[in-house]
């Protein structure tokens, strides 16, 4: 008969199996990583497939070499009304101006408010634009450190907006202190020389 020879067994302590399931849980922690990065990059690859999938239809792109017309914003005419304000108290003088510029951007902040009516907008800050350069402009006017911030308010507005306003071929014209009144016809002619008694 054939002896059993005694098979020696290696005896695991217990910190050897602690150690192993340590290991093996890090293992799966990193197998969880590269799947979700593997994921990520086959997202990120075949992004524009699943972009026209998912909401292609409801938000076109715009195509290459296009550019969104740029807005008129509140912020703009904000900025544009408060320079306004401070040189007007530099020049009283010409109050009809300012508050003739005043009440259209005041009306181009409401109108930018109504839905449809941002060209309107944009018409009357165009004008603002070019009634204030051309005040600036003007060889009566001097330069004052209120005028400069006009300036950079109104070249700011040229750039985002695509403003084109040209003062330098257009001749100055006198500036107006008082608004134009057309005189009533019907008012009663009077001789100031002439008494009588009533």
């Amino acid at each position: 008969m054939k002896e059993n020879k005694p098979v020696d067994i290696a005896k695991k302590h217990r910190e050897d199996v602690i150690d192993t399931l340590q290991l093996r849980h890090k293992e799966r922690r990193v197998l969880y990583a590269l799947l979700l990065i593997f994921l990520a990059t086959v997202a990120y690859e075949n992004s524009a497939f699943l972009y026209d999938s998912l909401i292609a239809a409801s938000h076109p792109l715009p195509e290459l070499g296009q550019r969104r017309k740029p807005q008129l914003k509140h912020d703009m005419i904000d900025r544009l009304a408060r320079a306004l304000v401070d040189v007007s108290e530099d020049f009283p003088q010409y109050w009809a101006r300012f508050s003739q510029n005043q009440k259209l951007l005041a009306d181009a902040t409401k109108m930018l408010l109504e839905e449809g009516s941002a060209a309107a907008a944009l018409a009357n800050v165009e004008m603002v634009v070019a009634s204030m350069k051309e005040f600036a402009e003007h060889p009566l006017i001097i330069p004052t450190k209120n005028i400069e911030r006009l300036n950079t308010e109104i070249s700011s507005l040229q750039r985002i907006l695509k403003l084109k306003v040209d003062t330098a071929t257009i001749a100055p014209k006198p500036l107006v202190f008082t608004k134009e009144a057309a005189a009533s016809e019907d008012q009663r002619q009077r001789n100031l020389f002439e008494y009588c008694l009533r």
